[in-house]
């Protein structure tokens, strides 16, 4: 197994890994014009982050084929966390979508990988160490805990989070509760995140399924990097693709892709409610 930082040379791989997440698309996802958008989305994030920050991003290579990927940021780029704290590194995502190499430490290669660069200097934060890493991950991927991934390879539950001492002891970041504002009882609104390539689909794949069920829901869509005011004001704890908050309440984001007559039901309850 190799382990690469991505740079404008392996871009495509890390997109080889995350077309094979989901079954979404029933015919051919890859061709899929919301995927396609999606692609377009997230790598213009990546290079954005190359060229401000550096490597956001390392990808797990078997055999010379791309099979996993770990995704990070300094919290300090994150547009939408206030009073973010200065030299954490935020895992957005780690993601080893092949049931075939799924537990079989390929995941935790990856984040040990990463951890090592933290201790001698992390080159997304200007070759400087990190004080801590924090996360915040789903509870399962395939076969796979990542809560428990994360507990084997050191990290301890935090305020709201997952935490590593690395350089620095444990600092908790002030995460208010949800509050939604008072025009979202009237309307849906949709924030998805750049940083994933679902992310665009899942807003735009919801939009059509809100405007299907109730085409005059007022309704609007945000992508929170560019607007983080939107994430910001209404206080979410996660959005890693994408949420929906519908008349004041937020949707279970992970059923959109797990069971969708569920999903589609929790709409229609909160749009007649």
């Amino acid at each position: 197994m190799e382990i690469a930082n991505i740079s404008k040379e392996n871009l495509d791989d890390v997109f080889k890994v995350c077309a094979n997440a989901f079954e979404i698309c029933p015919h051919n996802k890859i061709d899929c014009r919301l995927y396609k958008k999606g692609v377009k989305v997230r790598r213009r994030w990546v290079l954005d982050m190359l060229e401000q920050h550096g490597p956001c991003a390392k990808i797990a290579y078997l055999d010379g084929s791309p099979v996993a990927q770990i995704v990070f940021c300094p919290e300090e780029t994150i547009p939408f966390i206030l009073d973010p704290r200065k030299d954490v590194v935020s895992i957005l995502c780690i993601y080893s979508p092949f049931p075939e190499i799924q537990r079989k430490g390929v995941a935790t290669a990856l984040l040990k990988n990463l951890m090592g660069e933290c201790k001698t200097g992390l080159c997304c934060m200007d070759g400087r160490p990190c004080r801590f890493a924090v996360t915040l991950p789903f509870p399962t991927m395939g076969k796979q805990s990542l809560i428990e991934l994360y507990k084997k390879n050191g990290f301890r539950q935090g305020y709201k989070e997952m935490y590593l001492e690395i350089k620095g002891k444990y600092l908790p970041r002030n995460i208010p509760e949800y509050h939604p504002l008072p025009d979202d009882f009237y309307r849906t609104i949709i924030l998805y995140n750049p940083a994933c390539e679902w992310g665009y689909f899942y807003a735009f794949k919801v939009e059509e399924l809100v405007q299907k069920i109730d085409p005059d829901n007022p309704l609007e869509v945000y992508n929170i990097w560019e607007s983080p005011e939107e994430y910001i004001e209404r206080s979410l704890q996660r959005v890693t693709a994408g949420r929906t908050l519908t008349k004041g309440r937020v949707m279970s984001g992970g059923v959109f892709w797990t069971d969708r007559e569920s999903f589609i039901r929790e709409v229609e309850e909160a749009l007649r409610g």
